[in-house]
């Protein structure tokens, strides 16, 4: 594939992966409400009411956690499900505790770092290399192994009565979202490979139908058989048996040895003080907890009358300068550096070291944008420049209960509708375009590949998702945050964090506001169509030298704040306006 088609292909996927097309936002009301009970925000109304359902029968945080992520994989095929992955980061009121699970995909043993190299594209159409549709593009699905331990570990309720709700949505049928019919309309030609996809459209139709009602009976079957038989129904015996005969069938590698060898890993959250709170949020193999704390550091080394918070009641152009500044060498790290911890020597202390926080923000102009070499900070001297691109996608989801436990859950199948092809009802992922495909090779989001990111037997191929739980001054859970959207994810949920923290927004209003995002190469400030920015703060942002672009959306994120007032509790949750959610509590 040349980079002009590789491109071409990127914006297809910026168009379908994002929210309502040209529509105006919902009303406030309608995509933010306030609880004193509980409350769930996921991006489909669906599963938010799925983790309501749960937590109202007697469930707790991880339980309803648990259910709308299995929900968002049946009304939502196109970004998550049982046959992708994610991260979990958990807050355990009764303790303190914070545990983070990663139930990333993995790859099968017998990959390759060259794999891709010379692979043929296994179909026409759009995303078709073989990283990214058919067999070889999956890695071993984790999110049921992911689902089985939070709920073994923090839930309340049995599995089956968690699985409930998704159950029942896959075996009655949903109707069809804008989001998943304008996704199905571009992938339709690779969908009807697949015998199970090839019967959600009707017949002669190139799309699935706004409001059609899509059901998905061997789903049902699988969740049911999930929640009577735990993980080791999906990973060893019949199950795994049609997950590796489907996933061969169409050029994959898979083994039963992969699915029964696959566990989720507990690993310590990544964590820091910015802004007069304290950031919790994921470790490696994601990259974008990293990110979004090297740049929270960076910002706070810039002089505040260069980054000034105090121009109105929303971020003004200087701000967003030294926001957009403060990305660029955190993303040149991502690509040089990381890989699967478990597999790759990672250099965190001295990526995070003071000193190289002080050189970044040192090379910060008031008035100039710089360009990303003049952050690039190379932990050995050998080393060649790195450039980054952009990345879409996934599903996010938060939950507090009425204990205070607090959930924070991204989970994924990569592109639109995974790799295009079922096993057992389940839409499974294309993850392994995650990895490298070869060192400086880019994958269909235009992320070129670093060396710790080749492919190789069980590695976990890194991430953007950011699930992320901000502490106030009182030690306390203030906000439970996150986003999809690949590279944006970080800057989504930064920015949405401290629109609220630190510029005092309310939280409908700090949700809504327009972002930016950058990232370093391309050279380019994006803004947003779906929600415009003032000409104002543009004008003021190219007048600093920024090459502005505008693209539909940036991320979908969901919040819910923690507000605490004596014996009160005000849970305001919200679910992002560019996607259509809503949350659901009491």
């Amino acid at each position: 594939m040349t980079r002009a088609t590789l491109l071409s292909a990127f914006a297809l996927f910026v168009l379908a992966a994002q929210g309502p097309s040209g529509a105006p936002p919902p009303a406030a009301e309608d995509f933010h409400a306030s609880y004193g009970e509980w409350a769930v925000a996921a991006d489909q109304t669906l599963a938010s009411q799925a983790g309501a359902e749960i937590l109202a029968a007697g469930g707790n945080a991880a339980d309803a956690a648990a259910a709308t992520m299995l929900a968002l994989g049946v009304v939502n095929p196109a970004s998550s499900g049982m046959g992708g992955g994610g991260f979990l980061l958990y807050y355990e009121a009764s303790s303190g505790e914070l545990t983070f699970l990663d139930f990333r995909e993995r790859a099968p043993a017998a990959a390759t770092p060259d794999m891709f190299e010379e692979a043929p594209s296994p179909v026409e159409g759009p995303a078709n290399r073989a990283s990214q549709v058919g067999g070889l593009a999956s890695g071993v699905l984790g999110e049921p192994a992911g689902v089985a331990e939070m709920v073994r570990r923090f839930g309340r309720l049995p599995l089956g009565r968690v699985v409930g709700p998704a159950a029942r949505y896959a075996e009655e049928g949903v109707p069809v979202s804008e989001p998943v019919s304008r996704m199905s309309g571009y992938f339709a030609a690779q969908m009807k490979r697949d015998a199970v996809m090839s019967g959600w459209f009707a017949e002669g139709a190139e799309a699935l139908a706004p409001g059609q009602r899509l059901v998905q009976p061997e789903l049902g079957q699988t969740l049911r058989a999930f929640g009577r038989g735990g993980a080791r129904a999906i990973y060893r015996g019949r199950i795994a048996r049609e997950i590796v005969r489907a996933n061969r069938a169409v050029g994959g590698l898979f083994t039963v040895e992969d699915l029964a060898a696959y566990e989720v890993k507990e690993r310590e959250p990544l964590e820091g003080t910015h802004f007069g709170h304290r950031w919790v949020t994921a470790p490696p193999p994601s990259a974008g907890g990293f990110t979004m704390l090297q740049s929270l550091a960076i910002l706070e080394q810039i002089p505040e009358r260069h980054r000034p918070v105090a121009e109105g009641d929303r971020p003004g152009p200087a701000f967003l300068h030294a926001l957009a500044e403060s990305w660029k060498g955190p993303f040149l790290d991502r690509q040089r550096y990381f890989g699967d911890p478990d597999h790759v020597e990672l250099y965190l202390d001295r990526m995070m070291a003071p000193e190289r926080i002080e050189a970044r923000a040192g090379a910060f102009h008031p008035t100039l944008a710089m360009p990303a070499a003049d952050y690039d900070q190379p932990l050995f001297p050998e080393e060649d420049a790195v450039h980054q691109s952009d990345n879409a996608g996934t599903s996010h989801l938060c939950v507090v209960d009425g204990e205070g436990n607090v959930a924070a859950v991204t989970t994924t199948v990569n592109l639109p509708f995974g790799a295009r092809y079922t096993a057992a009802g389940i839409v499974m992922n294309d993850e392994m375009d995650d990895f490298a495909s070869a060192i400086g090779e880019m994958n269909a989001f235009g992320l070129p590949g670093g060396a710790p990111n080749l492919p190789g037997p069980g590695k976990r191929p890194i991430s953007s998702m950011t699930p992320t739980i901000v502490f106030g001054p009182d030690g306390l859970p203030a906000l439970c945050a996150g986003a999809a959207g690949g590279s944006r994810i970080v800057t989504a949920t930064q920015q949405v964090a401290l629109h609220h923290l630190v510029f005092g927004m309310a939280l409908g209003e700090a949700l809504a506001a327009p972002r930016v995002h950058h990232q370093g190469a391309p050279d380019q400030l994006r803004t947003e169509n779906v929600m415009p920015m003032d000409d104002e703060r543009i004008a003021a942002l190219v007048a600093r030298g920024h090459a502005h672009e505008p693209i539909r959306n940036i991320a979908n994120a969901q919040v819910i704040s923690i507000v605490r007032e004596g014996d009160e509790v005000t849970l305001t949750a919200a679910s992002d306006p560019r996607k259509g959610g809503r949350p659901a509590g009491r």
